[in-house]
């Protein structure tokens, strides 16, 4: 049903190792797919975890990059892309399925939980969210770890975003989110129940690289804004 797609860099001993052999478990899951910023988790990962597909960038491609390249490789309709320090348990993955089955979003759909747990709750955004119909809050805009459709990782046109794409570290998920609905009319479902584990740490992407983009982030707020 679902391929798992996860872009890492130097966070196997601290987060991934454990958390893949719990999702090696989850039969909801068709395939895992690692994409490698460095090279520093791939040899563990090829190692221990055999049945899991794991890839090695040549060169660092930052987040937003990152995360399109291993969304590329997924063989199945439903990517779940996951920050490797961050965990979704079995339930995510069984009220997205009941979600898609009885809701039947689009093509151009993404599932975005309610809840990142503990610290960012979304459950009064339960709702489907268009161009035409947006909510005011940046930090669910940008927080990510969700569920999207393989067409929209298909059909996105970034060839005009490219220079923009480079200051977009710590604002990778508003930025892409916002080339979605500009380009093929996004829709935003955020879904009742549908929670996961969000790991707020010194060495997460925003707060290393937030500060030094300070420009381009507000500028891809207010686009946002300006849909």
């Amino acid at each position: 049903m679902f391929s798992l797609c996860i872009p890492t860099i130097d966070r196997f001993d601290t987060f991934l190792d454990k958390n893949l052999e719990k999702y090696l478990t989850f039969d909801l899951i068709d395939e895992i797919i690692i994409c490698d910023e460095n090279g520093n988790d791939y040899s563990k990962i090829c190692e221990k975890y055999k049945q899991i597909k794991v890839y090695k960038n040549e060169t660092i491609l930052g987040p937003f990059l990152n995360k399109m390249k291993v969304c590329k490789l997924a063989k199945n309709e439903w990517i779940v892309l996951m920050d490797s320090d961050n965990f979704a348990d079995q339930s995510y993955f069984e009220i997205a399925k009941k979600y898609i089955h009885e809701v039947i979003p689009s093509n151009r759909s993404i599932l975005s939980p309610c809840f990142a747990k503990p610290s960012f709750n979304y459950t009064h955004l339960i709702n489907v969210y268009t161009k035409n119909k947006l909510f005011n809050n940046d930090c669910l805009i940008n927080t990510g770890n969700y569920i999207i459709n393989k067409y929209l990782i298909d059909n996105i046109d970034i060839s005009k975003e490219l220079e923009n794409i480079k200051q977009s570290s710590a604002c990778d998920v508003i930025f892409f989110n916002t080339l979605l609905f500009e380009q093929l009319d996004l829709e935003f479902h955020v879904v009742k129940d549908m929670e996961y584990n969000h790991v707020v740490h010194n060495g997460s992407v925003w707060n290393t690289t937030h500060s030094q983009f300070k420009n381009f982030n507000e500028s891809i707020y207010k686009r946002f804004k300006n849909l």
